[in-house]
């Protein structure tokens, strides 16, 4: 008898959750197309970020020849870079606005690694993921948080953000 009325309200719970869902789909219909770009952006950029995050100490150490305690400590300055970076940027995203921002970070990124890939000197790589790299990412992903506000409504806002954050840990 337990066993049934537990049953029940797991399915009771289902039934809701796929209707929230589903209406939260319904709410991001006439969104404009930007929303979905910028999401694609988020998926693109955080495939990206956590990729390299797992295999840069390796790479340093491999390829570079760095010992594991100094790959994890540029490892670690580029990270905090990121969010330094951050903080002084927020004026030319403001003047640039959104779109140019993105373009520019991710401009910047995509020069960053790929002469990350071709090089085999450490003072290119350590500019790259001291300056260029994280300079790129401060503009480009922190970004698309503003760009989900600006393309939803209140009606579907939340609804927008929780897609954001699943994209963000797929």
């Amino acid at each position: 008898m337990k066993t049934i009325g537990i049953m029940a309200n797991l399915k009771r719970h289902s039934l809701l959750l796929l209707k929230q869902v589903s209406d939260g789909i319904a709410s991001l219909r006439g969104s404009p197309a930007e929303l979905y770009k910028a999401l694609a952006l988020k998926f693109l950029g955080c495939y990206s970020y956590f990729s390299m995050s797992i295999t840069i100490t390796l790479f340093l150490s491999k390829d570079f020849g760095f010992s594991d305690i100094e790959a994890g400590a540029i490892y670690g300055a580029w990270g905090g870079l990121i969010t330094v970076y951050g903080l002084f940027v927020g004026f030319a995203v403001d003047n640039l606005g959104v779109a140019a921002s993105l373009r520019l970070g991710f401009a910047i990124t995509l020069v960053s690694r790929f002469f990350m890939f071709i090089t085999t000197s450490k003072w290119v790589m350590l500019l790259n993921l001291g300056l260029a790299l994280p300079l790129g990412n401060s503009l480009g992903i922190p970004v698309l948080t503003t760009g989900i506000r600006r393309y939803t409504h209140t009606g579907n806002r939340g609804f927008a953000f929780g897609m954001f954050y699943v994209v963000m840990n797929l």
